[in-house]
């Protein structure tokens, strides 16, 4: 089995389309989908499930999606360490995060002003497994059992409709107020969890009537009352959501938290401590503006 058909296999996944998994990968649609079928052949099992216009993941497909996804993370780090023309694992720092977030490079580019000597790196993957012995941080929506953890953002989550829906006359919102509006949401993720939940434990659930987690899609489809969507206080400051409203759920407000969190041992490491507090005034910051 060879790390190229492994590579290949994540962006068709994550794509679930052969044709834009070629384009991502620059190379023809025939030979990625001949490249995934060696692979299915070797693993003598089917990866998809295969429909005229997309591909999506079957059980065995998406076990297999898990483990590799954990494995790749771990060696794209160890190279990037170890090529880092640094040459010293002392001054590599490296941040994990559930999912991507426009907060992440600006927190990147914060800390790589303040501290020009030191590689940040980000790793992206969830949380199935402990793989915090490879990192220095993480970014996490829920505390990690064993790790010391740091609540470093509290935000509301807003309900974003349309200046012309009829909900926009609204001070605040019930759920029951949704049951039967089109929701606009993104695949599956921490926040989607956090807003699913809240529905569950308010009696209903949630159908969303279009996925796409692209941020800037939400909004104009939101803007121009094609559905609802939900918008996180902090974590999407960059977009502006001013051409819509942003209500408050009642009777009781949605939160969503972040964490900070590592494993007890990494504290030892050089410029360890200071990251951490750059880290933390970066989301003082943030909420203060």
């Amino acid at each position: 089995m060879r790390l190229l058909q492994l590579r290949y296999f994540i962006i068709a996944a994550e794509l679930e389309n052969m044709t834009q998994a070629a384009k991502r990968l620059h190379i023809s649609q025939p030979s990625l989908s001949r490249t995934i079928l060696e692979l299915e052949n070797e693993l003598n099992c089917q990866l998809f499930i295969r429909n005229s216009r997309s591909i999506t993941l079957n059980e065995n497909g998406k076990y297999f999606y898990k483990k590799i996804k954990s494995a790749l993370s771990i060696i794209d780090l160890a190279s990037q360490e170890v090529s880092s023309q640094y040459n010293s694992y002392d001054r590599v720092i490296s941040l994990r995060c559930e999912k991507s977030s426009q907060v992440i490079p600006a927190v990147m580019k914060y800390l790589k002003n303040a501290l020009p000597n030191i590689k940040i790196l980000l790793v992206q993957r969830g949380l199935e497994d402990d793989w915090m012995n490879h990192c220095d941080f993480e970014f996490s929506t829920q505390k990690i059992k064993n790790n010391k953890n740091f609540l470093i953002l509290k935000e509301e989550v807003f309900v974003a409709v349309s200046k012309s829906s009829n909900l926009s006359s609204k001070t605040s919102i019930e759920f029951q107020d949704l049951k039967y509006q089109n929701v606009i949401m993104s695949r599956p993720n921490p926040l989607r969890s956090v807003i699913e939940n809240s529905f569950k434990e308010n009696g209903l659930s949630i159908k969303p009537k279009f996925v796409t987690s692209d941020i800037s899609t939400q909004h104009e489809l939101i803007k121009n009352n094609f559905g609802i969507g939900f918008v996180p206080q902090y974590s999407w400051l960059y977009n502006d959501f001013s051409d819509t409203c942003l209500l408050s759920f009642s009777p009781q407000k949605v939160y969503r938290k972040i964490y900070l969190s590592y494993y007890p041992s990494k504290a030892q490491k050089k410029y360890h401590e200071q990251v951490g507090k750059l880290i933390l005034k970066y989301f003082n910051k943030l909420v203060e503006q």
